[in-house]
């Protein structure tokens, strides 16, 4: 609440000025406005401002890329590699920092695929040679996995719903043993080793978490 420091009228909304005398109003301290929660607008709106000036920079050094690129040509448009990083640096300040509505597994599953893209589409412009799909992608699975059991013990109050993010890395890692069922990929020990490492994850929490696990399970999928 305000309060008028001329005519002492108490203002209601949060204007500045007082409507009778139009002199300046000052906040007034009371015991219901003393609040002890930390005021989350003030930090949204921080964050809002950093991905701002992320993206006014992003732009300014992907112009500039595509300039370079072009005035002094070296045979290979590597200025679409710098402007689908800044793409997905702005992915994720937009989703995943920016954004609180969206839930953390679907945060996981647009970041790691569009991840995965962006890993191909360097692979793709200097020959694909495959490094991305027989070891960067298995890579970058592993890493996530490696985090779940992390913010499983983070978390190890709520550990059990991470089982989902579990059952969507088997899926991921499964797809590599079919690209290379498919000759997509070449080198298939990855594939196999962190398709081997997420079911036995899943197999490991399945059996330790007990009645947790299984009605986690009920819960989402309606099995068990």
């Amino acid at each position: 609440m305000n309060r008028c420091i001329k005519c002492g009228v108490k203002i209601m909304d949060k204007t500045e000025v007082c409507p009778l005398c139009r002199c300046v109003v000052e906040a007034e301290e009371t015991e219901a406005s003393k609040e002890y929660y930390p005021d989350i607008r003030v930090k949204g709106k921080k964050i809002e401002l950093i991905v701002r000036i992320v993206l006014f920079f992003s732009i300014v050094a992907g112009a500039l890329s595509v300039i370079i690129n072009v005035t002094h040509p070296d045979g290979t448009w590597w200025s679409v590699i710098v402007i689908g990083g800044l793409a997905y640096l702005q992915l994720i300040m937009l989703f995943v920092i920016e954004n609180q509505h969206a839930g953390y597994l679907s945060k996981v599953i647009i970041g790691t695929a569009c991840g995965i893209a962006y890993i191909v589409l360097i692979d793709y412009l200097y020959g694909f040679t495959r490094w991305s799909l027989n070891y960067a992608v298995p890579g970058a699975m592993m890493a996530i996995d490696i985090m779940t059991i992390v913010l499983m013990f983070v978390n190890i109050r709520n550990w059990q719903s991470y089982l989902s993010l579990q059952i969507f890395m088997i899926v991921c890692s499964g797809a590599g043993i079919l690209l290379y069922l498919a000759d997509v990929v070449t080198k298939p020990v990855m594939s196999y080793v962190v398709f081997g490492f997420s079911c036995m994850l899943f197999l490991a929490t399945l059996i330790i978490g007990g009645r947790r696990a299984s009605n986690e399970l009920k819960r989402r999928f309606h099995v068990m």
